[in-house]
């Protein structure tokens, strides 16, 4: 199986079983030119629409492409819905997928950006505490 399908699968399951309708695009990134996100989720009781680029690691640390995060955020205001980075640290089972918004991550000097299981979980939130948040605003 291709790199990185499995994890968007079983992402995708777990937004289904929270009430979202889900698309995983199978020819995201580097297959083609255009901002295609991993997965485009919504949930109309929820009143949520969101373009999703999946990331994961077994690494302590994951490194993000500036173009990774400028194609999500391009496709999610054209699209009209909210970016996010579903981020996956394996082996981290307390919080399996924690979901960030572009704008709170912090870039390198190079203009990349790091994000350590730590800073993960202080800047985003995992997807259950994500759909509880959204359920009683």
């Amino acid at each position: 199986m291709i790199k990185g399908v499995r994890d968007e699968r079983e992402l995708v399951n777990r937004l289904w079983k929270h009430g979202f309708a889900v698309f995983r695009a199978p020819a995201s990134g580097s297959a083609t030119k255009l901002p295609r996100p991993d997965i485009i989720a919504g949930s109309s009781k929820l009143g949520l629409q969101l373009a999703i680029e999946v990331k994961t690691t077994w690494d302590k640390v994951l490194y993000i492409s500036r173009e990774s995060v400028d194609q999500l955020t391009v496709f999610a205001k054209r699209f009209g819905c909210q970016p996010v980075l579903a981020i996956k640290f394996k082996g981290q089972r307390k919080h399996p997928w924690i979901l960030i918004p572009p704008k709170k991550l912090k870039a390198t000097d190079q203009g990349n950006y790091k994000l350590t299981f730590r800073n993960a979980l202080l800047t985003g939130v995992d997807l259950e505490e994500f759909v509880k948040k959204h359920t009683h605003s």
